[in-house]
Formats: structure tokens, C-alpha cells, sequence
């Protein structure tokens, strides 16, 4: 298997706008971008060096009116939520390297550089606009998004959520200068990830046209939250435009600029917008290279239904932590997200996955080989596999195709198909010990049953180490307590390490005072009900 270095890998979130908690979709976000980053530590070899960026979106009239709603000024709130964010982030193994805020001086300073050299290049000019502007959203919307209802009230078509009629003198962005060049680079590069997406971009982008150039500051006298214009204390930067630009700070911006430009960034189909469209055109104003790739996800759904507060089927991901554990949640969503459609969370779902993949299938199967009476010396042995029967023949194919399949699938972001590839491997491997009957081998006084037990022994923890290598991504702490019941070297997992051993010296099982440690009982307490 041909194994790929790279220096460095720059992967981003979203920064998450903190006017509330966070909700299960922030959670996957994160989560999707830390499985990407991890299997890049896994894939090459050397490592190369993490860029992980994420953090919270501080700025803007929502903000604001949350802030009075909770007696709190803008800066309070802030830091109150923003810290919950950090909490849930910690708390489900998201091992991020830069936290931003856009709160943060170096951002401001960023983000007023910005706006300077957009400047001196002639791209920003003052202006008029009106239109319907969405608070929660925080943007302005056509005409043809809108509904109202039998109230007059005027409302998202798609979202429902209310819209303002908005009139004022603002700063304005020549975004239709750069309409052609990122049309090339949609229909050239194909950027977005799933392809529905980049054709979705175009198509938002085919409308934008109609629009023209965009209004990138707020008056201060309507919005006084937010990063200052240069020079100019009536207005305000439009929030989407400072939050952009959090990327460049990270980034080391203005300054020179290190690992750019990103390798990946994670976002939301909600926001393909400011990321496939007004994100570009900044860059290509600053004259800096675009990002290589936009993955995008769909929204979750609750039991088929679209989560709603009013409905009351929103999921808090700090219940989920608690009840499942970090490892237990990571598995689950990432096991039923398909990035090209909206996922379904479904709590009996995940008992299943739990109990069934990750309890029956994964730990029960180290459980049974290293138990007292199969392997009484709790040993990794040293067995020649050129020579076995031809019962374990099937399981050795399958681990060695294994590592290929699952880095096809972990490369595209299928991340359930690299899973799903996994547990049928190891469900072979249960059914081949089941069908071979090692507790009767190992009470029989052939030499050649005794034979027949080492191999079974050696090659089923051949599969869990190939396949606790490949799941470090997806569950890294149980992938880590298995591979240190391995007595694996910290050095020898990586998918370099993935090919089947011939043969090994034989070695002791790190199992603390000779006591079987069982990755069933360091799963989530679930229901039994599969």
C-alpha cells in the first residue's frame, strides 16, 4: 500500500454563533472535522502537522437582543456561551489546535486589515441598500425567499423564521467583479463535497448575479455590537464578513501567512452561501489562494422530524455525552451520517449500534480470546501464518483487503462505509472462533489441535489490531485501550502498520494484574434490547 506524506493539513469548523447552546449539529460539525483530522495522523506517515480551527461567532444584532434578554452585556453572554461550546468540544475528543473568538484582538485587528486592503485596491465603496434582512440569520434575502402570513408578518420560506424590512446607508462590496472567476473555479475545481452541492452553489450563486454587489457593513445607530468600520464610528462590519475572516486569522493574518490555504473546511448546507461564494471573492480580492476543498453536511432530524424548541425534540449533545459516553456518541453519528442527505438521530438506533457493533461484535470478540481458559498465559503469539488452515483462510483475505477498503471510504468522507467495512470483518472473525471451538482445542492434547488454537489466537488479535488501527478516527479512546491491550508500539499504528504480520516475537497482553480487561465494560450502560 502506497502511503502519502504531507507537511501539514489546515482543516476548519464553522465558528458557531453563541445567541444559544449548542445543538447536535454544531456537535457533528466538530466532530466530522476531528474524524478527518485524526484519520490524516493515521494515513501518513510521518504525521503531519494539525491546523484544526474552530471557536464562536460573537458579533451582530442577535447577539445583542439575547444579551438584553438575559440582563447581560454583549461581552457577558458571550463568554458565558462561548465557554459551553468549548466544554462540548472537550468533552467529545475534539482535539482542535486554535480556538477563536471573534471577540478576540487579533481578529479585530484582522478583520479591520482586511477591510483596508479591500479597500486600497477600490472593491469597497458607500452606498445604499433595502431589502428583507433576516436577524437570525443575519443577512439580507430576496424577495422571493419570503412569505407572509395571515398577519402580514413577513417570514422565510424555507425556515419560517421572521424577516425585517431594512433601509440604510451602508458600505458596499464589488462581489459582482469576481461573479465570473468563481463560476470557473465551482464549475473547474468542483470544490464542494458532496457534487450536489457545487451545483447548489452555482445555482446561488446564478441568483446573487441579480443582486450585484453586497452590503458588507450595518449602521451603529441599528447594530452597535460588532467590529468598527476604519475610520468610519457610524458603521459597523457585517458579521458574516468578520466571521470569514476568523480562517485568516488563524491563519496568522496579517502577518505572513502560515499553512495556507486550508486543506479542508467543514460547513453546513445552510451556509454554502458565505462559503462557496462570498468567501471566495474576499480571497480572490486579497489576491490569496482558496481553500482546496468545502465538505458540506446536511441538517439532523429528530426521528424523521425536523428538530424544533416548540416541538420539543431538540437534542442537547451534553444529555447525549452523559448517557452514551464520548466514544459512544462519536460512533453513533458518525456510523448513520450520509454527508449527501440529512441525517436521522434515532435513540433506539443507537443502543443497537452500541450493543450490537461495538459491545457483541468488537468487544466480545476480544473478550473470548483472551479469556482464562482459551489463552491462560494471556500471550500475543508468535506464529508463522504462511502456514494455516484453510478455515482462516477467509479472515486473512478480508484483513488484508480491509485497511484499503476503509481508506477508499475514510478519503471520500464516507466515514459509515469505512465502519460498516470494519464490523463485517469482525463479525467474520466471531463466526470463524464460534466455528472453530477453541475451548475444546484447548483442552484437547493434540499437537496438532494445540497448533490450530495458536493460530486462532494469533490471527483474531491480528484482526483487532488492524482493525483497532483503522478505528482510532472514529472511537479513539476504545481504539487506544485495545491497541494498549495489544502492548501495540504508539509508533506501529498507523495504516503503514495495517498489512497482516507473517510473524512476530511472541509478546505478553498488557492486561493489568493478569485480570481481562473487557472494552464491553468501558462501553455506555445502554439498554439491553437487541
Amino acid at each position: 500500500m502506497t502511503i502519502s506524506r504531507i507537511a501539514s493539513y489546515f482543516i476548519s469548523t464553522p465558528i458557531y454563533y453563541v445567541n444559544s447552546k449548542p445543538h447536535i449539529g454544531h456537535l457533528y460539525s466538530s466532530l466530522l472535522a476531528d474524524t478527518i483530522a485524526r484519520w490524516q495522523i493515521v494515513k501518513h506517515r510521518p504525521a503531519p502537522k494539525i491546523i484544526f480551527s474552530t471557536g464562536t461567532d460573537e458579533h451582530g444584532l442577535k447577539i445583542e437582543r439575547a444579551a438584553t434578554a438575559t440582563q447581560l452585556t454583549p461581552l457577558e453572554f458571550c463568554n458565558q456561551v462561548s465557554k459551553t461550546f468549548r466544554t462540548m468540544f472537550d468533552q467529545s475528543s475534539i482535539q482542535y489546535t486554535d480556538y477563536i473568538r471573534t471577540t478576540d484582538k487579533k481578529h479585530c485587528q484582522a478583520v479591520q486589515h482586511v477591510w483596508q486592503e479591500l479597500l486600497k485596491r477600490n472593491l469597497i465603496y458607500k452606498g445604499s441598500y433595502q431589502g428583507w434582512y433576516s436577524v437570525q440569520d443575519e443577512c439580507f434575502v430576496n424577495e422571493d425567499e419570503i412569505i407572509k402570513d395571515q398577519t402580514g408578518q413577513a417570514k422565510l420560506k424555507e425556515t419560517d423564521r421572521p424577516v425585517e424590512w431594512t433601509e440604510e446607508k451602508n458600505y458596499m462590496f464589488k462581489l459582482s467583479l469576481f461573479h465570473e472567476r468563481i463560476e470557473q473555479w465551482l464549475t473547474d475545481k468542483k470544490p464542494l463535497f458532496p457534487i450536489k452541492y457545487n451545483k447548489l452553489a452555482l445555482i446561488q450563486l446564478n441568483e446573487l448575479k441579480k443582486q450585484g454587489d453586497i452590503s458588507i457593513s450595518r449602521e451603529a445607530k441599528r447594530l452597535s455590537w460588532g467590529i468598527q468600520v476604519p475610520n468610519d464610528s457610524s458603521q459597523i462590519v457585517y458579521v458574516w464578513i468578520d466571521a470569514l475572516i476568523n480562517y485568516l486569522t488563524v491563519a496568522g493574518y496579517p502577518n505572513e501567512l502560515v499553512h495556507w490555504p486550508p486543506n479542508c473546511q467543514i460547513i453546513g448546507k445552510e451556509i454554502i452561501r458565505f462559503h462557496a461564494i462570498y468567501w471566495p471573492a474576499l480571497l480572490m480580492g486579497l489576491n490569496l489562494e482558496l481553500p482546496h476543498q468545502l465538505i458540506v453536511h446536511g441538517h439532523w432530524l429528530k426521528d424523521d422530524r425536523k428538530m424544533s424548541k416548540s416541538v420539543g425534540n431538540v437534542i442537547d449533545p451534553f444529555d447525549l455525552l452523559s448517557k452514551f459516553q464520548c466514544d459512544g456518541v462519536r460512533y453513533c453519528l458518525l456510523r448513520e451520517d450520509i454527508l449527501s442527505q440529512d441525517a436521522n438521530f434515532n435513540e433506539y438506533k443507537m443502543k443497537k449500534y452500541l450493543n450490537a457493533e461495538l459491545a457483541n461484535t468488537l468487544g466480545n470478540l476480544l473478550n473470548r480470546v483472551t479469556s482464562s481458559t482459551i489463552n491462560p498465559q494471556q500471550i500475543y503469539p508468535s506464529h508463522p501464518l504462511h502456514s494455516y488452515p484453510s478455515s482462516t483462510k477467509e479472515l486473512i483475505e478480508q484483513c488484508t483487503n480491509l485497511p484499503s477498503r476503509v481508506a477508499h471510504a475514510y478519503d471520500s468522507y464516507e466515514f459509515y462505509h469505512g465502519i460498516i467495512a470494519i464490523m463485517d470483518v469482525l463479525r467474520t472473525c466471531n463466526g470463524y472462533v464460534q466455528s472453530e471451538q477453541p475451548w475444546l482445542l484447548a483442552k484437547s492434547s493434540k499437537e496438532s489441535d494445540q497448533q490450530r488454537l495458536q493460530i486462532l489466537i494469533y490471527s483474531t488479535l491480528e484482526c483487532l489490531r488492524i482493525c483497532g488501527i483503522l478505528l482510532q478516527p472514529i472511537i479513539p479512546s476504545i481504539a487506544k485501550q485495545l491497541l494498549d491491550i495489544l502492548a501495540i508500539d504508539q509508533a506501529k499504528r498507523t495504516l503503514h502498520d495495517c498489512n497482516i504480520l507473517i510473524e512476530h516475537n511472541e509478546k505478553k497482553l498488557n492486561i493489568i494484574k493478569n485480570e481481562r480487561i473487557s472494552l464491553y465494560q468501558r462501553l455506555p450502560i445502554v439498554e439491553r434490547d437487541v
